[in-house]
């Protein structure tokens, strides 16, 4: 087990040991570990202690009146807040005390540690997403793209589905260079719909590898924050879009999903399985989208592009001068 997944144990334990979930060995007012101030947890601490002293009081803890109710959620809320926001992963397993090694999908500090592995240590992520038909494949990627909207400010979304998240649609390798070197400044996400026929080894095994690699390459210096494509298995993905994951799903059905951490780029399936199992009843995006999207997609990028030494203007210079031939 890793020092993260030890911190987030802990930090769950110590709540379920103050709800007496758990046999410990100390015993802890029920505002322990709580994010207040010091002021705060010494006036509660004294609540606490005045209330057990009492003899007309059966062990009645301050959270289980009314006004304790009220002061504990205040002080829950705004802590969950703040740690979703800056992705403190510790905080959040305190705060929903998840344990168990299936986690519930609906638990904040997955939220979290979603957002951790997205983050990739400052690097691109590449996400794959797969999974049997009508399971909500496109949906969970449009999860994470919501949950990182939450953490990355003035996310751009670049897809090639039609859909409320997207800022600007493109429908070839061409298009996406083009807009990615507009607006390379900005942070972005690349999302790429129905990725199994558009990568597709069988058909498209020379374009993927003279078009899309080099592009994807270049990602960490065009301000992408991750990419995400979605297929239907491993055996019709393009060896490149497995070999380049650093993070990977597969949809079960509806409600259940599994998380990879690897895939290799000659497997059927992902490896090293994340969360200790399938997560359950992971919520939906809410994002409006048709599932009859044909998300269309061509591979018109110029060859060798990449092969000269031009800068990122003079790239995107002759992106324009290629197009206007192309389109007089």
């Amino acid at each position: 087990m890793s020092s993260i997944d030890e911190n987030l144990l802990t930090a769950a334990k110590l709540l379920e040991q103050k709800r007496g979930d758990l046999d410990g060995h100390v015993d802890l007012h029920n505002h322990a570990g709580e994010v207040v101030t010091d002021r705060h947890r010494t006036a509660l601490s004294f609540v606490e202690s005045s209330l057990q002293e009492r003899d007309d009081v059966d062990a009645l803890a301050f959270e289980d009146t009314t006004l304790g109710r009220q002061v504990a959620g205040k002080f829950r809320a705004d802590a969950a807040s703040n740690s979703l926001d800056d992705g403190n992963a510790t905080r959040l397993s305190h705060l929903v005390g998840v344990t168990e090694s299936e986690l519930q999908a609906d638990a904040l500090s997955l939220h979290a540690r979603l957002n951790e592995l997205i983050e990739n240590n400052g690097a691109p992520a590449y996400i794959l997403g797969a999974g049997n038909p009508e399971t909500g494949k496109t949906n969970l990627m449009l999860l994470l793209i919501q949950l990182r909207s939450h953490v990355v400010e003035d996310l751009m979304v670049v897809s090639n589905a039609a859909c409320e998240l997207t800022d600007e649609r493109v429908t070839s390798a061409h298009d996406l260079a083009v807009t990615l070197l507009k607006n390379r400044d900005r942070p972005k996400v690349v999302f790429i719909d129905e990725s199994s026929t558009h990568f597709d080894a069988r058909t498209y095994r020379r374009e993927v590898a003279t078009q899309w690699t080099p592009l994807a390459k270049r990602f960490a210096k065009i301000g992408v924050d991750f990419c995400g494509n979605v297929i239907h298995t491993g055996k019709d993905a393009h060896p490149e879009l497995k070999r380049l994951s650093t993070l990977s799903y597969f949809k079960l059905e509806q409600k259940v999903v599994e998380f990879y951490a690897q895939w290799d780029s000659d497997a059927e399936m992902p490896t090293e399985r994340l969360f200790g199992g399938p997560l359950e009843d992971l919520e939906a995006a809410g994002v409006e989208y048709s599932p009859n999207d044909s998300a269309p997609w061509s591979w018109n990028l110029e060859l060798e592009l990449f092969s000269e030494d031009l800068g990122w203007d003079a790239l995107l210079n002759e992106l324009h001068r290629n197009d206007s031939i192309e389109n007089p």
